[in-house]
């Protein structure tokens, strides 16, 4: 996910207001709204992002999406415009980030490297990461540190089958892909 820290440096930053120009805010939704309040201010053309990624629930349909931040989308607009009023009326917008009812713009450079992540992270599976009869190591649940034999992959959400060695007998284990590390 978006963890590194340097993404958020200049959060709060100031933008230079005037009748021409247009900030990204942080609008806050009411709950599971966020799709209502994307027709809605897209109608009013009015510039919204709303991030979704991959579905990273174990049992979600392979190309089910979630909101990177639920609650909460990026609307583009001039805050000193008549469409300020009209976004901040919406149905389904509870209110904009900021202190003291002055909402605080977010750079330019923040919203585009969150579009960079979130496209890069949605992006198709490559060639298969392991081969089966490959050596790998289990990372991570209740087998961690084990050495496995990679059997092959389940589903395209990254389940996948091992072999290991428990109690001196073979046994198959399903396991999230991202759990396995090359032993080679």
């Amino acid at each position: 996910m978006l963890t590194d820290d340097t993404l958020w440096l200049g959060v709060g930053s100031s933008v230079a207001t005037g009748s021409a120009m247009r900030a990204w805010y942080v609008v806050k939704v009411k709950p599971r709204q966020e799709r209502q309040v994307l027709a809605v201010l897209g109608h009013r053309e009015i510039e919204v992002y709303f991030p979704q990624v991959k579905s990273r629930k174990k049992r979600a349909d392979p190309s089910a999406v979630e909101p990177l931040f639920p609650g909460y989308l990026f609307a583009r607009l001039d805050a000193l415009s008549p469409e300020w009023v009209v976004a901040r009326a919406a149905p389904g917008v509870s209110y904009f980030l900021g202190t003291d009812r002055v909402p605080t713009p977010v750079p330019d450079v923040l919203v585009d490297e969150i579009r960079r992540r979130v496209a890069r992270e949605s992006r198709a599976p490559s060639a298969p990461r392991y081969r089966a009869g490959q050596k790998v190591r289990i990372v991570e649940g209740p087998f961690e540190g084990l050495d496995a034999v990679f059997d092959g992959t389940l589903s395209p959400t990254g389940r996948s089958r091992v072999l290991v060695m428990i109690v001196g007998r073979l046994a198959s284990v399903q396991i999230d892909i991202d759990k396995l590390a090359s032993a080679e």
